[in-house]
């Protein structure tokens, strides 16, 4: 005999994802390249992680310690602490690496880094804003002239190389919109199409495709061409580095949203 059996009752809602207290307007949030993907999440209230995408957060070792900036770099995570800076393995399981100064002056406000090619770029306000290189992983940084950059950047990203050129280097500037850079950092050019850009997150894995809080979602990939509204206001948003369909963003009401189809919607 058969039974008929109402779909609701086989569907098990899932728990919602709520962000940490306090971490309603975090400073960054990325996602690792560790293959599980842990999200780490950074306010003036210390450094989170979540291994189940955003259901359960912890505290990393350290992690009550204001967390300013993150950037991956070969097989870890750098952390800015603003006058210092911790390193953490990709899978955020163990304790962080000695804390280390940053070899020039100032507080680093904003970082980005590509894995795969081990470079980083740090923003520092020292008597105006300077953007230092690096392409060992943060052994040595040179200054870079950031010519055309907007006075106060409030996000810097950096996503893959299209074929054998550089890494695209991204930088919210709020009102000032969104600006770009080929050249690693020296010269930066206003993006189209952004008039309020307050964070940016690139994909490592397809060149062009980022996104940006405006603080409407609105996400490209086409490195600007044509841009999509998502409908979702938010604070941060992330791009997972192995499936870029994957993107997270943190609400103003405290949860956090996912999205799986590039961040057109949540």
């Amino acid at each position: 005999m058969l039974v008929a059996t109402s779909l609701a009752a086989c569907v098990v809602e899932p728990k919602a994802r709520s962000l940490p207290a306090g971490f309603g307007e975090p400073y960054f949030m990325l996602i690792s390249d560790e293959a599980q993907g842990p999200l780490l999440i950074g306010s003036k209230y210390g450094l989170q992680k979540s291994l189940d995408g955003g259901r359960t957060w912890t505290v990393l070792d350290n992690g009550q310690a204001p967390a300013i900036a993150g950037a991956s770099f070969a097989s870890t995570i750098m952390v800015s602490r603003g006058p210092t800076a911790q390193v953490y393995d990709f899978s955020l399981k163990g304790a962080a690496q000695p804390t280390m100064v940053w070899p020039f002056p100032g507080a680093v406000m904003q970082l980005a880094g590509n894995s795969r090619r081990n470079r980083l770029w740090a923003i520092t306000m020292v008597d105006g804003l300077r953007l230092h290189y690096s392409n060992d992983g943060g052994r040595y940084w040179w200054p870079m002239a950031a010519v055309g950059i907007c006075p106060r950047p409030r996000g810097l990203a950096v996503s893959a190389p299209n074929g054998p050129k550089v890494e695209r280097l991204w930088v919210a500037c709020g009102r000032d919109g969104l600006f770009a850079s080929d050249d690693l950092g020296v010269n930066f050019v206003r993006i189209a199409g952004i008039s309020n850009a307050l964070t940016v997150a690139a994909a490592r894995s397809t060149p062009g495709q980022i996104a940006v809080t405006t603080p409407q979602v609105v996400v490209t990939k086409n490195a600007g061409a044509t841009w999509f509204l998502s409908g979702l206001t938010a604070t941060a948003v992330a791009i997972d580095p192995r499936d870029p369909s994957l993107v997270f963003a943190t609400g103003n009401n405290g949860q956090l949203y996912a999205s799986l189809d590039g961040g057109k919607s949540f």
